[in-house]
């Protein structure tokens, strides 16, 4: 989740934020009406309980009868309709079909049909009345705005395609929309540049209102002449075609192409089974506009990047090899060229160069975990040999010995010190010296004997001392 968000640039935000704002657009004017009415019932209870308190029970006792339950839910009806037919829904499909109801009343009782042939001097028949009473219901429906910005093919108010794609016919074909279009356009962006992502959408999204016009003209929709086409199913259909597919056969991870199969499919889903209608014409040409954006996935070539997107994903490519890498194995690898090279130089004669490659290599060999100990042992068998001419100080060869001891490198430890005893000369370092060699023959059973012979010259060069005890105790060892 936190690789998502350090993804996102502020066009994602603002886009994403427009869609937002699209959602509570769409919220707010489609559930107003619910709730005035939702208000109103809400009055209605509220001003028949203030009046029943105050009077209406009163009245009821007034004329000896008790004002018990079932008396206030009869008034409480009555009052409700009385109310109602004073004061007309805000919900506006109930509301055309009450004026389609008080209409036909008109025309057929109150004179409706008369004042027509009056002004018209032709008597009207049905399609004449259904055209008179559209026009009276269509001023009504001109008020609202899920209304007025929706185009109706049968109108051809064509204005009105270049707002329909805002409004949606409902929750689920919002949050199909929300979703996938949201993600389709952070694929695409990315491949085709914003301007491109959105011109191709708000393009087909307004094309798609000419489109079902020209499919509700055929016999075949012309049910859904009548009824209001809404969305950017078309549109969204395209996109996510386009995001299935790129210009190379694996451009686009599968996962990418699984996630835009199912929203093309739950897209024509919900316009099928749930919305209905004119959205059954949609649903099917909205399998032409996933192809067309296959096609377009296909084609549409890849937007130059710019040099700071170059620069970060360079950036990004350098951290990924880093994270890949494997510090301790390339470490290993380079400590085993520096020992070659440093036997190529000994090879050449120039000792000097060689011990100051060899002999920091032997040292990091020694820290490395799992400590090598076959590698360790042929390359100090190397460095001891008489043949290998270099100038090193007896403590360091020491140094290295007690390293391999702690590290169990026994047999390399065995070379180093014997190869640091030969050159010391001092006393004391000399004797633990020869503690060391004969604790490791004797421990590790390593020629136990010469290890024996290194205790007993220990003992003679000092025999009351700690040093003395110690190696007084491992002679005393049965082998």
């Amino acid at each position: 989740m936190k690789k998502f968000f350090k993804s996102l640039q502020i066009h994602h935000y603002i886009v994403f934020a427009l869609v937002i704002a699209l959602g509570v657009f769409n919220a707010v004017t489609a559930l107003e009406p619910t709730i005035k009415q939702h208000n109103r019932e809400r009055n209605i209870v509220k001003t028949f309980n203030t009046w029943w308190n105050e009077e209406g029970a009163a009245r009821f006792t007034a004329v000896g009868l008790t004002p018990n339950e079932k008396i206030k839910e009869e008034e409480f009806a009555q009052y409700r309709e009385r109310y109602l037919k004073q004061n007309h829904t805000f919900i506006v499909e109930d509301r055309i079909e009450e004026m389609r109801k008080e209409f036909r009343e008109w025309w057929e009782i109150n004179g409706g049909k008369e004042e027509y042939i009056k002004e018209h001097n032709v008597y009207p028949d049905e399609k004449i009345f259904e055209s008179e009473c559209h026009k009276w219901i269509k001023r009504y429906k001109d008020k609202h705005i899920r209304y007025r910005l929706a185009y109706v093919p049968k109108e051809a108010e064509y204005d009105r395609v270049f707002t329909s794609w805002l409004l949606f016919p409902g929750f689920f074909s919002f949050l199909i929309f929300a979703g996938f279009f949201g993600f389709a356009y952070m694929q695409l962006s990315r491949r085709w540049g914003i301007p491109v992502v959105l011109g191709i959408f708000i393009g087909i999204a307004i094309a798609g209102g000419f489109i079902a016009d020209g499919l509700t003209a055929t016999s075949f929709f012309y049910h859904g002449a009548t009824e209001r086409y809404m969305g950017a199913s078309m549109a969204l259909a395209f996109l996510l075609g386009g995001t299935a597919f790129g210009l190379q056969k694996d451009a686009v991870p599968k996962l990418t192409q699984i996630i835009a199969f199912a929203g093309f499919a739950l897209n024509m889903i919900i316009d099928w089974f749930v919305n209905g209608g004119i959205f059954v014409a949609v649903a099917l040409t909205s399998i032409v506009m996933f192809g067309l954006g296959v096609l377009a996935g296909t084609k549409i070539p890849n937007r130059r990047k710019s040099r700071r997107e170059l620069l970060a994903e360079a950036l990004e490519e350098r951290k990924k090899r880093n994270e890949s890498r494997n510090p301790a194995a390339e470490r290993k690898v380079k400590i085993r060229e520096q020992i070659k090279e440093g036997f190529q130089e000994a090879s050449k004669g120039r000792f000097p160069a060689a011990i100051d490659l060899i002999g920091p290599a032997l040292t990091s060999m020694l820290q490395e975990y799992p400590i090598d100990k076959a590698a360790i042992t042929e390359l100090v068998q190397k460095m001891v040999r008489p043949d290998f001419y270099v100038d090193v100080p007896s403590t360091q060869w020491l140094e290295w010995g007690g390293t391999a001891k702690t590290k169990s490198c026994f047999e390399a430890a065995l070379l180093l010190l014997e190869k640091g005893l030969a050159h010391e000369k001092n006393v004391t370092i000399a004797r633990r010296t020869l503690y060391n060699i004969g604790e490791i023959r004797i421990l590790q059973n390593m020629e136990p004997e010469e290890g024996k012979k290194r205790l007993q010259k220990v003992v003679e060069l000092g025999n009351n001392d700690i040093l003395a005890l110690q190696a007084k105790r491992l002679l005393e060892r049965k082998v």
